[in-house]
């Protein structure tokens, strides 16, 4: 089915569902549907996506409230949501919609972007907005920009982006960031064995428009 069959409505719903995709590196929930649609009942809008459903454009994920999918996706890598180049975000683990690089990225294999959110990294030329590939890795080189996860109680919590170095001289991790205005992370070495982990490491940066940064 093509987007050509929907009602205006749900045309401007699918529409609205893709702009947020690519803006919060997520699907929106009902009601944040229901507020951009003027529509005051999300049993309204769930008809709605159920029949953007029926039609093939998109697929949802029972008892989730961001368990939409794009099903005509362009070709490309994944987007499995956004990145602080900041404070530490809370990370999105399914793909939410995919990039076209437009060319061969090294290292490309099992690759996913992630939308950067601020502004830390700006000096690496990584702006708010930019996709960042990151290729999945437990372990990295001082000075690496990688994905660095604080882990809550055991399970995957906040994210965020950040050049890496192992000091041993003061037996801690500096999360460095690349904006001469701001502080680094500093993290004990014992608390980051803990409560810390790499996620990947950053080998690619590309604008919205799709060329290279």
């Amino acid at each position: 089915m093509s987007l050509e069959q929907a009602s205006d409505i749900q045309r401007r719903m699918y529409d609205f569902i893709v702009t947020y995709m690519r803006s919060e590196g997520m699907p929106p929930t009902n009601r944040e549907i229901g507020r951009e649609m003027n529509i005051a009942s999300t049993g309204h809008v769930d008809y709605h996506l159920t029949m953007l459903e029926k039609k093939g454009l998109i697929s949802r994920q029972p008892k989730k409230s961001r368990g939409i999918k794009l099903t005509k996706q362009t070709q490309g890598i994944p987007v499995m949501g956004a990145i602080a180049a900041g404070q530490p975000l809370d990370i999105y683990t399914d793909a939410a919609e995919s990039v076209d690089t437009g060319c061969q990225i090294p290292e490309a294999e099992n690759t996913y972007a992630l939308i950067v959110r601020g502004r830390s990294m700006i000096e690496d030329h990584i702006c708010d907005g930019d996709y960042v590939v990151i290729k999945p890795q437990p372990t990295c080189q001082n000075g690496d920009i990688v994905v660095a996860v604080h882990m809550q109680e055991g399970v995957t919590g906040s994210a965020t982006l950040k050049r890496f170095f192992q000091e041993k001289e003061h037996d801690r991790v500096r999360l460095q960031p690349a904006n001469s205005e701001l502080d680094p992370i500093l993290i004990p070495k014992s608390v980051w064995d803990r409560e810390w982990q790499i996620q990947g490491k950053v080998v690619a940066i590309f604008r919205q428009c799709g060329t290279a940064a």
